[in-house]
C-alpha cells in the first residue's frame, strides 16, 4: 500500500510557513486560519492529523490560548540552525 502525502503536505507546508511568517507570535492554525475554503471532513481530518503530527514531531509548540509556534527543530527547515547560538551571536554583537 502507498501513502499518499499530497493531503497532509498541503496542511503542513501552510502551517509552517504562517507559523515562519509570524514567528515567534503564537498564532491559530485550525483550517479556517490558513485556508479561505470550508474544508470537508477528510479534510479537517488530515488537518488536524497535520497538526498533531507537527507538534509529536517537535517542529511546532503550543503556546497559550491553542497559538502555536515554531520550534527550535522547526526553525531549522528556515535556515536557523539552533534559535540559542543565533541570539547568543546578537548578545555577543552588542
Amino acid at each position: 500500500m502507498d501513502i499518499n502525502l499530497d493531503k497532509f503536505d498541503k496542511s503542513a507546508v501552510a502551517i509552517l510557513k504562517h507559523l515562519a511568517a509570524e514567528f515567534p507570535t503564537g498564532k491559530r492554525i485550525d483550517f479556517k486560519s490558513l485556508f479561505t475554503t470550508t474544508p470537508s471532513d477528510d479534510e479537517f481530518d488530515t488537518h488536524r492529523g497535520a497538526i498533531t503530527l507537527l507538534r509529536d514531531r517537535k517542529l511546532i509548540v503550543e503556546t497559550k490560548s491553542a497559538k502555536f509556534t515554531l520550534s527550535n527543530e522547526g526553525l531549522t527547515m528556515f535556515g536557523i540552525p539552533d534559535i540559542k547560538s543565533h541570539l547568543q551571536t546578537k548578545v555577543n554583537e552588542q
